[in-house]
């Protein structure tokens, strides 16, 4: 009966919130720069559905930039081509540790979204059997990190491994052509993998993966705070459609990312939807990746880890708006 009951707490929660918080004061601004991801469902939903598009009104137009990965949608923000944009947690603490200035002002999709991808009969059985190994990652992403985290579990490290830098769906490829030995993959990638490959994760661990963020640019966070809450308000409301739709959720991320339906399923099995604001357990999760960036060679120089892990997370919107 608890079960049953959650679509409709969800969809009355998104009407009070709806009733209850003013229109976004948007007239400042023409045009809003956001990314949308195949790992951000929610994001998909907000295109989809035209929430965004509802609370800015009609005079804003909405530029929307495809991210294939946290590290795109860093360059992108860095590049002041979007002005939101949707990572890992992990991704984010990096990239403002070497110069990005970006915050995360609120939580995406909390999923087991990465894992250590071998072909179905690879000899690779364990962690350990990656050493000497061609392995392909994205640098800069909550897999690639993932992948440093888990290795250091079993006393290897990034040096012990042939790393292959691919984009997520080019290390799906080089799986599939036998050019890599292994890949950190990525959902909906690697759910496609295990489905029409057989494709074996021989590790998981979703304490060592860090939950997912929206970014802003902080110049345009500082400028215009009532967007930046608009944009917080679209992703409440695709959260709510989302618990409340999971069929439909499913449909909107088969059609975006050009998938069949069961790939979709899978990669959704592994999400979780709920929770707005960055919590001090996700930031915890986020900062946990901390010790494994010193050793990554991943800090350009001059990066201060320290001041990003202070400055990274900014609750202020979520808290103004009552989400949690």
């Amino acid at each position: 009966m608890h079960r049953r009951f959650k679509p409709l707490a969800a969809a009355l929660a998104l009407l009070l919130f709806s009733l209850t918080t003013p229109p976004a004061k948007a007239a400042d601004i023409t045009t809003l720069g956001i990314s949308y991801a195949y790992y951000d469902p929610l994001s998909l939903i907000i295109k989809d559905k035209g929430f965004l598009q509802s609370e800015l009104g009609s005079g804003v137009k909405i530029d929307w930039v495809l991210s294939q990965g946290s590290n795109k949608a860093l360059e992108f923000l860095r590049g002041g081509s979007i002005d939101f944009g949707q990572t890992a947690g992990s991704a984010a603490l990096l990239g403002r540790a070497n110069g990005a200035p970006v915050q995360a002002i609120g939580a995406t999709t909390n999923a087991e979204w990465t894992a250590i991808v071998v072909p179905q009969n690879s000899p690779i059985k364990t962690l350990s059997d990656l050493k000497g190994k061609r392995v392909a990652a994205t640098p800069g992403t909550d897999p690639y990190i993932f992948l440093l985290r888990a290795l250091a579990t079993v006393g290897l490290s990034g040096a012990d491994i042939t790393l292959v830098p691919l984009q997520h769906p080019l290390g799906r490829q080089a799986l599939d052509s036998g050019q890599v030995d292994a890949w950190a993959g990525l959902d909906p990638f690697m759910a496609e993998a295990q489905l029409q490959n057989h494709d074996a994760l021989i590790y998981r661990n979703k304490a060592l993966i860090s939950p997912g963020t929206l970014l802003v640019r902080e110049d345009f966070e500082a400028a215009n705070p009532d967007v930046v809450k608009a944009v917080l308000k679209a992703y409440a409301k695709a959260r709510s459609w989302a618990i409340a739709n999971p069929a439909g959720t499913a449909a909107i991320l088969a059609q975006e990312a050009h998938l069949p339906i069961p790939v979709a399923q899978l990669q959704l099995s592994r999400s979780n939807f709920h929770g707005e604001a960055i919590t001090p357990t996700s930031k915890a999760a986020i900062l946990a990746a901390g010790p494994i960036l010193k050793s990554s060679g991943k800090l350009t120089a001059g990066a201060d880890l320290s001041a990003a892990e202070a400055t990274l997370v900014n609750t202020s919107f979520t808290t103004a708006l009552g989400l949690h």
